[in-house]
């Protein structure tokens, strides 16, 4: 069964905000974009990382 890529990061979210984290997407100008998970506390911090590395980051909404 194919999972579509909104209803995955929509699961993950759910499971990610039971355990104090948040699903976040890396824009690094390639073909793909990293979803990463860390602390729903630290998202702002891996988005002023990114932006100091010339990317974006932002946190999902579930």
């Amino acid at each position: 069964m194919a999972v579509r890529r909104r209803q995955l990061l929509r699961r993950c979210g759910r499971h990610y905000a039971d355990v104090g984290a948040a699903p976040a997407v890396l824009d690094i100008e390639s073909d793909c974009y990293p979803v990463v998970g860390p602390r729903a506390a630290r998202v702002q911090e891996l988005t002023v990382l990114a932006k100091r590395a010339g990317f974006t980051a932002r946190a999902r909404e579930v």
